[in-house]
């Protein structure tokens, strides 16, 4: 989970004398032309150093070129002249949170919180931050405030996640579900979803979704190992392996991989390369242990 930028755009009263250096650097900003329209936007602020909502845009430019300490000059300024402006203190929380003063980024991102009817974007940010800290049950909190703002398929999505890492799994897979249901083609949803549904013995279920996400992202590598233990589950010994086997293209040394396949064979009655594979998971598991 990484901060999220809060990229909206603040009314304020034009001044005329910079109004047109601000508009040029507005349509260069949408196109993507970043330094001009940094450029733009300094030549508009030589003019009048105290708009706070051209400072505000400077400080965006400046974090889109990963310029987080120039962009905090520029925020913090924007603060300093409209300091209940819950987009300026997002975006300065993530100044601070991209530098890795995470405790200062969270004062900044709680304070944003208790502007207005409270940010989404600070609230997600929050949420990384505490999951990432292990704070289970601030960064839920976190989250749910963030979907009760702005109800989307990443919100669902990063609080199935904290769930899910606390083996929460019925929870989590509601969560992925909603997750779906903002977006139905939701990759990660559908990979999360099938995850969950394996871990509650769902095998069928979660071979459709593994399936699903696997056509969406065929770099999701680890779907056919999950794929083909799911279909050993099930009894389709078979395709089980098949799925098994392919999973080695992407990870030959994966002894958890060998184990799975190894049992696969043993139920085809197939002893000589289960054999094999059980010596090459014993192997990767001895390397691992004098690594």
């Amino acid at each position: 989970m990484t901060p999220r930028d809060n990229d909206s755009m603040p009314q304020g009263n034009e001044i005329p004398a910079g109004a047109a250096l601000f508009e040029n650097g507005r349509q260069a900003e949408n196109a993507g032309h970043l330094d001009e329209a940094r450029r733009a936007y300094e030549l508009a602020l030589e003019l009048d150093a105290g708009r706070h909502d051209w400072l505000y845009r400077l400080g965006c430019v400046l974090l889109k070129l990963d310029l987080p300490g120039e962009a905090e000059l520029a925020l913090r300024r924007a603060v300093e002249l409209q300091p209940d402006a819950a987009a300026y203190l997002t975006n300065l929380g993530v100044c601070c949170d991209r530098q890795g003063r995470r405790d200062e980024a969270v004062l900044w991102y709680k304070r944003s919180t208790q502007k207005g009817s409270g940010s989404a974007v600070a609230y997600h940010n929050l949420g990384a931050i505490y999951a990432e800290a292990g704070r289970s049950q601030e960064a839920i909190r976190a989250f749910e405030s963030a979907i009760a703002i702005e109800p989307d398929a990443e919100g669902y999505h990063n609080l199935g996640l904290v769930h899910y890492g606390a083996s929460e799994y019925t929870r989590a897979l509601e969560c992925f579900e909603r997750a779906l249901a903002c977006d139905a083609g939701f990759m990660r949803g559908q990979y999360y979803a099938a995850l969950c549904q394996m871990k509650c013995g769902m095998y069928a279920d979660a071979c459709r979704r593994f399936e699903a996400a696997w056509r969406l992202d065929p770099r999701l590598v680890r779907v056919p190992f999950y794929l083909g233990t799911c279909l050993h589950k099930l009894q389709r010994y078979e395709e089980a392996r098949l799925s098994l086997e392919q999973a080695l293209e992407f990870t030959p040394e994966d002894g958890r991989l060998h184990y799975q396949l190894a049992l696969t064979c043993d139920a085809l009655g197939m002893p000589q390369e289960a054999r094999l594979h059980y010596s090459q998971a014993r192997a990767a598991r001895e390397q691992r242990g004098s690594a």
